[in-house]
């Protein structure tokens, strides 16, 4: 059965000689993974499609759930035209698509966290919008969808532990959508150590063994 849904690359390897293996996040199926068989010899520039952390259409040979299903033809959904130029919006992006990754499991299908990553990809390559920002919504975002949800509001919570500043922008984020987050003031926020600090919650309540590479290489670029 020929099986037609969106998706959001999140990873790919080269196999063999011309093709290429993906984990993707689709709509309708969660996460999978997909081969291109010669990937590098079809028309279309199919390699520089199937790529991280692009949001793309696909047409897949459906196997059995645990199996590597076969991809048959691909397209983009949305060009992330300014993510590719910009090694700031990039990482975030790259983040992003590395938390899911990392978070959720194969052939679970959540349609719920499919919206929150394209949506938060597009908006981290719209140049109106600070990528970090957009970076610390769709972490909350993520971390209440997998249902452990921070409890800002206790001060003696100690899984998260930042100041009383910090706690309350996160509060405050609440009464915002992504589409409104171009009238937050952050400029006063160290937006970097949110990010840290929300990534070493995931990893606890996750039982993570294994750093977020993409959020560490933002750091690196931050304190040189």
């Amino acid at each position: 059965m020929i099986l037609q849904t969106n998706a959001i690359v999140l990873n790919r390897m080269k196999y063999k000689n011309s093709s290429l293996i993906a984990r993707i996040f689709t709509e309708d199926a969660g996460k999978i993974s997909i081969i291109m068989n010669g990937a590098g010899k079809r028309k279309g520039n199919v390699a520089g499609i199937i790529e991280p952390p692009n949001i793309i259409q696909l047409d897949y040979y459906q196997r059995k759930s645990n199996a590597l299903q076969t991809c048959k033809e691909v397209s983009f959904v949305y060009h992330n035209t300014n993510i590719k130029t910009d090694i700031i919006k990039l990482s975030i992006a790259l983040a992003i698509v590395e938390v899911v990754d990392k978070t959720c499991h194969d052939n679970d299908p959540n349609p719920n966290i499919y919206h929150l990553t394209s949506n938060a990809l597009q908006l981290v390559d719209n140049v109106f919008y600070n990528p970090k920002l957009i970076l610390i919504f769709f972490l909350l975002e993520l971390i209440k969808e997998l249902g452990f949800m921070i409890d800002l509001e206790n001060e003696d919570n100690e899984s998260l532990i930042m100041n009383n500043t910090m706690k309350q922008f996160l509060l405050n984020l609440n009464a915002y959508t992504f589409n409104t987050l171009d009238k937050i003031d952050c400029s006063q926020i160290d937006l970097m150590e949110i990010i840290t600090n929300l990534e070493i919650y995931i990893k606890q309540h996750l039982k993570l063994n294994r750093d977020i590479e993409s959020l560490k290489m933002i750091r690196e670029m931050k304190y040189g």
